[in-house]
């Protein structure tokens, strides 16, 4: 039986052999690529289109009525390598949009010609290039998922996004809408102030300097395992709120119809055709709920094998894996700070992870929260990041005016202020002259590190540059700012990150009015972390509300050990 899907809705896929196909109302181009786990393509040859036909397991034909393209699948010769497969459209006049003509129909079809599926991708506008379909692996065995992901900038900056070498003319427009890609990695993902994670680079940041060696093979598969399930998870429960709006859409219109005329409302013809209109409703909402349940319980299955596998710095503070955490050394793919879940799907509550290097600055939200709760979250993924990185290449820096420098204080004893044999106390500003050269200083080496990387200096030059990394971590923001220092705070969100210096802000938004309009940007570039249970964080993918729950460090012996280390360190123990 064909199956008609909805966007983000997945099924099974038991047959090895499949064909790719498209029914648009305009001539089309069919083209598909091989993805490995990071989300790109391993090589140039992976990218499967009528110029290149064939790559491990990818076929591109063309043929039949009106010369329709077609990609045929042989899912026993994927490479192991390979993650997954998407399938993607674009017109074939590159003037043209999706929103110009009716919604074009991709079709999943097993090699002995019996359709599996159909996927009508509704909703399209200034798109020039759409991802159709997406085949998967999940569990030892593949999965098809209905995508409809659409880029403005057409098929070159869709490929690009993936990892092909692609020369443009012009740089491309942003996406329509978010990239499947993991929050927080290299792909096109559209920022949000909501979701951490979701943002690449400051667009101010143009350099192209390599970044730092992360983690290892093992640890990044890990790493985007837990986003895999994350996407899986929206993925579902926006196709069963989908499946379900319609059910009742469906079952409105036909109960409307039946109303129309008032001779026939109390018959009974149309309490039967109610009737009816209700099995169906009922059918249509059970269908969708089974597979919702049947992928929740995958996912669920997949999480607790996966829990006692991530490293520390990834894995939640009471778990077994900080009894042997020991420095690192290389920097660990990403930090947590906590879980989120969907009111669906309580029991499902999946790691929330931040990408290391951090990208973009990261805003601890006070709202409605005490000082003890803010500092108590800070100190927590400060700590995160310290055990995440190597021995010295992590240097803290700490403002904090309206608390005298008390902030400061969470972390006596440690030793954070870089490489072993420095000062062994953090750095604290406590006034406003403080708080400008501290900035000022933090200026200066960004200043520095770029001039480095114009001078053609290779690798991560900030690593050789007194200590490593820095982070600010940034109390109670605007209390004791000027223009002055307020610009010197916007120039390290933008070109920060690109030299190694990092931001985190504890702030309310509300305490921000005195700055007016100005300090809008300043939210909107940062990634939010909320400080209360039970807050909610809007993702850019399919436009879920999340509810976070804090992993913080209350009662913890990991962080005591983490911070007791670090200043045995110091004292070169």
């Amino acid at each position: 039986m064909t199956v008609v899907f909805v966007k983000g809705q997945n099924a099974p896929l038991a047959a090895q052999q499949v064909r790719i196909m498209v029914d648009a109302s305009v001539a089309v181009d069919l083209s598909a690529l091989l993805l490995a786990e990071t989300g790109r393509v391993r090589t140039d040859g992976d990218f499967v289109f009528y110029n290149q036909p064939a790559a491990p397991g990818l076929t591109w034909l063309t043929g039949g009525a009106g010369g329709a393209q077609r990609v045929e699948i042989d899912l026993a010769k994927i490479p192991a390598d390979v993650d997954r497969v998407i399938a993607v459209i674009s017109p074939d006049d590159r003037t043209m949009t999706f929103g110009s003509g009716p919604a074009p129909v991709a079709r999943l079809v097993e090699a002995t010609g019996t359709e599996l599926g159909t996927f009508t991708m509704q909703g399209l506008s200034e798109e020039r290039a759409v991802i159709a379909w997406e085949l998967y692996r999940r569990g030892g065995a593949w999965k098809v998922r209905a995508i409809g992901q659409g880029y403005s900038g057409g098929l070159a900056q869709l490929i690009a996004a993936h990892g092909v070498d692609v020369e443009q003319e012009e740089p491309p427009p942003a996406p329509v809408t978010s990239s499947p890609h993991f929050p927080g990695t290299s792909g096109p993902v559209t920022s949000s102030p909501h979701f951490p994670g979701t943002g690449a680079a400051p667009a101010a940041a143009a350099s192209q300097q390599p970044l730092p060696e992360v983690g290892g093979p093992l640890e990044e598969r890990l790493y985007q395992q837990v986003w895999s399930i994350f996407q899986d998870a929206a993925r579902s429960t926006s196709a069963l709120r989908s499946a379900v709006g319609y059910a009742e859409q469906r079952r409105d219109n036909e109960v409307g119809e039946l109303l129309n005329d008032p001779r026939l409302r109390n018959s009974p013809q149309t309490a039967a055709a109610r009737a009816e209109a209700d099995r169906r409703h009922d059918e249509l909402v059970r269908r969708a709920e089974t597979d919702r349940r049947r992928d929740v319980d995958q996912l669920v299955t997949e999480l607790r094998s996966l829990s006692g596998t991530l490293p520390a710095p990834m894995a939640a503070w009471d778990s077994p894996r900080w009894r042997d955490w020991r420095l690192p050394e290389t920097m660990t793919a990403g930090i947590r700070v906590g879980d989120v879940h969907v009111p669906e799907s309580p029991e499902l509550r999946i790691p929330l992870l931040f990408r290391l290097p951090l990208m973009r600055a990261l805003w601890i939200d006070s709202t409605g929260a005490d000082r003890a709760a803010a500092q108590a979250m800070a100190r927590s993924v400060v700590v995160r990041l310290l055990a995440a990185h190597p021995p010295g290449q992590l240097s803290v820096q700490v403002a904090d005016l309206a608390g005298g420098g008390a902030a400061g204080r969470a972390f006596d004893g440690a030793h954070l202020g870089g490489a072993p044999g420095g000062a062994a106390s953090v750095p604290v500003a406590a006034t406003p002259q403080a708080l400008s050269d501290m900035l000022e200083h933090l200026v200066e080496r960004v200043d520095l590190v770029q001039m480095a990387m114009r001078a053609g200096a290779m690798g991560s030059p900030y690593e050789n540059i007194d200590g490593g990394r820095r982070l600010l971590v940034l109390h109670d923001f605007p209390y004791g700012f000027d223009e002055a220092t307020f610009a010197r705070l916007q120039y390290l969100l933008n070109e920060g990150p690109e030299a190694g210096v990092h931001v985190l802000m504890v702030a309310d938004p509300a305490d921000s009015s005195t700055l007016g309009p100005m300090v809008g940007a300043v939210w909107r570039s940062m990634a939010r972390l909320p400080v209360l249970s039970g807050d909610h964080m809007g993702d850019p993918w399919v436009g879920l509300t999340w509810t976070f729950t804090p992993d913080v460090t209350t009662g913890s012996a990991a962080v005591d050990e983490i911070l007791a280390r670090l200043a045995r360190q110091a004292n070169g123990q």
